[in-house]
């Protein structure tokens, strides 16, 4: 067998392992994996036992999905629960949650107190941005649905406790767009689902990681953890949380875009693009307007209006005020102005 040839199988066997040994795993029973890797280990030549380790570890976390997931480098302290406040058209305030903790609820209600006192106009409605978000404190997920609610019920269950809802007469009763995406994972995810379980707002962005689980770490020899899913996440009616929760209203963005409109929702991703764009689509500006005065006094002076028109050239077009071009903020803010107008006439 040839150098070459024998490159080819060592990546074929390698990919087929990382894998979880192929498709046949689907339609068949899967061959045990102990002698798999002991027949590899002893027989494939080119191989280092390190790089057959890696890919075997690759494939099994590859294999298991949300259900395990490899800490790498030590955590740092508990990250800030809110990262980005914003009003849009004076009216609709925007919160981008990093992390679903303890103290999300306190920090939102905060912040929405004042944003509510400073703002020029009232707030009608809530952008709770929970893409990128995580978090394991499904407490804090059920403490910030509370703050919408009024009344007794609950809310959610998981293996150490479970919460609810509580009467108070400070509910926030603004309708609410939740903002999510594959990267929203745990107890974020547990807070949006909540959230429209409990008629608090709609869903929009794409299905979330299927993370929503009570994890438990194991340190590794290396100084890495390994996080194992150990008990689910359920609601109050009982449905678990086993699988992504998918939007009310799917918006498909990419995750390198949404990094960019998260930092700036006016940004264009990709800059190139509207340049061409706008190069080849050039509104002319109007011409210059006159007055009637101007108009009476020109012709009393027997001016040519053509020649006065001609010098003074088109008029410079004012620019528009920005436009939201993140998509799925954007449909979100429409979403929540179309409730503005409703809601007057067609109380609850």
């Amino acid at each position: 067998m040839t150098t070459e040839m024998m490159k080819t199988r060592t990546v074929i066997v390698c990919v087929m392992l990382a894998a979880g040994l192929g498709r046949a795993a689907s339609t068949n029973p899967a061959p045990k994996f102990g002698e798999v890797y002991q027949v590899l280990s002893t027989n494939l030549e080119g191989v280092s036992p390190e790089e057959l380790n890696r890919a075997a570890v690759r494939g099994l976390l590859d294999q298991l999905g949300a259900r395990v997931s490899l800490e790498r480098g030590p955590g740092g302290g508990e990250a800030e629960a809110l990262a980005g406040i914003r009003v849009f058209d004076n009216a609709f305030a925007y919160f981008r949650v990093t992390t679903v903790s303890s103290n999300l609820p306190e920090a939102f209600r905060a912040a929405y107190h004042h944003v509510s006192q400073t703002n020029a106009g009232k707030i009608k409605g809530i952008v709770l941005d929970l893409r990128f978000a995580g978090g394991t404190d499904y407490e804090g997920a059920a403490k910030m649905a509370d703050c919408f609610l009024n009344g007794d019920r609950p809310l959610l269950n998981w293996q150490q406790g479970s919460a609810r809802a509580t009467k108070k007469d400070d509910a926030i009763s603004a309708p609410v767009a939740i903002l999510v995406n594959s990267q929203t994972s745990g107890a974020a995810e547990a807070l949006a689902a909540v959230m429209r379980e409990s008629a608090i707002g709609l869903i929009l962005g794409g299905t979330t990681a299927g993370r929503a689980s009570v994890f438990k770490e194991f340190a590794l020899s290396d100084g890495e953890k390994l996080r194992v899913a150990v008990a689910p996440v359920s609601l109050g009616s009982g449905a678990a949380l086993t699988q992504g929760v998918v939007p009310d209203i799917i918006v498909d963005t990419s995750l390198e875009d949404e990094k960019v409109f998260l930092q700036n929702p006016y940004a264009s991703p990709h800059p190139s693009e509207v340049a061409k764009t706008e190069a080849t689509n050039q509104v002319i500006a109007s011409p210059r307007r006159f007055n009637e005065a101007e108009l009476v006094r020109e012709h009393a002076e027997g001016e040519d209006m053509e020649d006065i028109l001609d010098e003074a050239g088109p008029a410079v077009a004012e620019p528009g005020p920005p436009v939201v071009a993140d998509p799925v903020l954007a449909r979100a803010l429409d979403l929540l102005k179309g409730l503005a107008v409703v809601q007057p006439t067609h109380p609850g």
